[in-house]
C-alpha cells in the first residue's frame, strides 16, 4: 500500500483510560470526521488512534490542527468513535446528522446540489438528494413531508417564482419553513466557502439550536462569527425607563437579562472553539436592527432560530423569520429542534 508514513502499529482500545485535556487538543471537527484521538503525549510527542491510519489527508489535518506531526496507531473505528462520544458527548449525537438537499429541476439545482455537498463536508454528515416533481399527483406538501421525515436539515433550493406568486404566497422558502419539522437552509443565492456567519439572538432559550449550528459550520470553516443581539425597541411609555437600560456590548453582558446571560454564554462558546467572533447592537425595531447589520457587512450565511409556533406567541414577541425571508437575498438557515 502506497503511503507518505510508515506502517502504523495497531492498539486495542478496549481498557484504554481516556485524558480528556489531551483528547481535546484536537477539534472535535476533525476528531470525529477522520475517527482520531489522541491517546498518549511524552515530551512534545502525541500519539493518535486512527481508524485509516493510511489517509494521508486525514493526517495533515491532524498534524496542522496539532501544530506538530503526530505518531500515529491504528485503532478500531467503533472504539475511537465511542471514546470521543465519552470526551465529546454534546458533539457526538451530530456527526450522524442527515442533511437533504430539496429542489425542482432548474437552472440552479446544480449549484444547489454544490453548495449542500460543501455544506454537508464541513458537517460531516450523510447527505441525500430529493427533486420536487411538480408532474406528479403527489401534492407538494406531501412529497416535502415523506421526503424530509427523520432529517436533521433540508437545504432547499427555492424555485423561480413569478413575481405576482411572491406577492401573494410569499418566497417558497416560507412555504418550506412553515411545512418541515426539521430546520432548514433556504439556499438562496448559495456562497462558498462560509467566510461570514451572522447569528441572530433574542434572547431566547431556543436560541440554543442556532447557536449549536453556528458553531458546526464557522468552526470547520474558519468563518467569522457576528452575534446580532435584538434589542426590542422602547415605547413611548418607556422612554423614561430607557435611559437606565444597557446601551453597549459591555453594558449588555454585564446584565442578568436573558439576552445578557445567552450572550456571556455565546461569547463562551465562541471563545472555547477558538472561533473568531464579534457582538453587535442596532438601533431600531428587530427588522430595522437586522437590515441595518446587513447592510453593513456582506454575510454569506445568516443564522436564526425559528419562530413560536404557537400564533399568539408571535404575535406577542414578534415575527423574525418570515420578514427576513421576504427581504434577504443569501441563504438562511432556521434551527428547530432535530427530530433524530
Amino acid at each position: 500500500m502506497n503511503s507518505l508514513y510508515p506502517s502504523p502499529q495497531a492498539l486495542t482500545l478496549d481498557k484504554l483510560t481516556v485524558n480528556h485535556k489531551l483528547a481535546r487538543r484536537l477539534p472535535s471537527t476533525v476528531a470525529f470526521r477522520y475517527h482520531a484521538l489522541p491517546i498518549a503525549k511524552e515530551n512534545d510527542h502525541i500519539t493518535i488512534a486512527m481508524a485509516n491510519p493510511y489517509d494521508n489527508v486525514a493526517r495533515e489535518a491532524i498534524a496542522t490542527s496539532l501544530g506538530m506531526q503526530p505518531y500515529v496507531v491504528q485503532g478500531n473505528q467503533a472504539a475511537i468513535d465511542k471514546r470521543l462520544a465519552e470526551v465529546w458527548p454534546d458533539e457526538a449525537r451530530y456527526t450522524s446528522l442527515n442533511i437533504m438537499t430539496c429542489c425542482q429541476a432548474s437552472p440552479i439545482a446544480n449549484e444547489v446540489k454544490a453548495y449542500a455537498e460543501y455544506i454537508g463536508d464541513l458537517l460531516g454528515s450523510n447527505l441525500a438528494y430529493f427533486q420536487l416533481d411538480e408532474a406528479t399527483t403527489i401534492s407538494f406538501d406531501k412529497q416535502i413531508e415523506e421526503a424530509s421525515r427523520k432529517q436533521d436539515l433540508v437545504i432547499f433550493g427555492e424555485p423561480d417564482q413569478p413575481l405576482i406568486k411572491q406577492i401573494f404566497s410569499g418566497p417558497a422558502g416560507c412555504r418550506m419553513t412553515e411545512l418541515l419539522h426539521s430546520s432548514i437552509l433556504v439556499a438562496r443565492q448559495p456562497r462558498r466557502p462560509l467566510q461570514k456567519i451572522l447569528l441572530i439572538t433574542r434572547g431566547y432559550q431556543t436560541d440554543d439550536l442556532a447557536v449549536k449550528w453556528l458553531i458546526r459550520l464557522a468552526q470547520p470553516s474558519d468563518a467569522i462569527a457576528t452575534v446580532l443581539a435584538l434589542v426590542p425597541p422602547t415605547s413611548a411609555m418607556c422612554q423614561r425607563a430607557a435611559t437606565c437600560m444597557p446601551h453597549g456590548v459591555a453594558d449588555w453582558l454585564a446584565t442578568d437579562t436573558p439576552l445578557g446571560y445567552q450572550l456571556r454564554q455565546v461569547a463562551r462558546q465562541l471563545v472555547n472553539w477558538e472561533i473568531n467572533g464579534a457582538l453587535h447592537f442596532r438601533q431600531g425595531s428587530p427588522g430595522q436592527q437586522i437590515q441595518r447589520e446587513i447592510a453593513k457587512v456582506d454575510y454569506d450565511l445568516i443564522v436564526i432560530t425559528a419562530d413560536p409556533n404557537d400564533w399568539w406567541l408571535r404575535r406577542l414577541l414578534g415575527e423574525i423569520v418570515y420578514p427576513l425571508l421576504h427581504r434577504v437575498d443569501r441563504p438562511v438557515l432556521i434551527a428547530k429542534p432535530t427530530i433524530s
